[in-house]
């Protein structure tokens, strides 16, 4: 059985929605700005944070629409993806480079 979105839910839906994206941005953003050494280490934390922020924006998002079990566990796969795609993005890229340097 499925239950309907509640009208007053629509705008937080939407702007948690959104949020996934901003805050999925600045994440990515702020991982790669670190590792091209164009922002200091200390940095990278705000970056886990605004990953942290995006999760909880997709389990509002979620939860707030009742979506069915598996796409609740899509949710959590994407954001565990979210989180570890730039680190092996950046793992490739530093080992391409390391191979054509020498």
């Amino acid at each position: 059985m499925t239950q309907d979105i509640l009208v007053e839910d629509f705008l937080t839906i939407f702007i948690s929605s959104t949020l996934v994206l901003v805050f999925g941005g600045f994440y990515v953003g702020i991982y790669t700005a670190v590792k091209v050494k164009m922002l200091k280490k200390w940095t990278l934390p705000f970056g886990y944070l605004f990953w942290i922020l995006t999760s909880y924006c997709l389990y509002l998002m979620g939860s707030l629409m009742h979506v069915n079990e598996l796409t609740a566990k899509a949710l959590v796969v994407a954001a565990i993806g979210l989180l570890l795609l730039p680190h092996a993005v950046y793992y490739m890229q530093d080992r391409v480079h390391e191979e054509n340097e020498h």
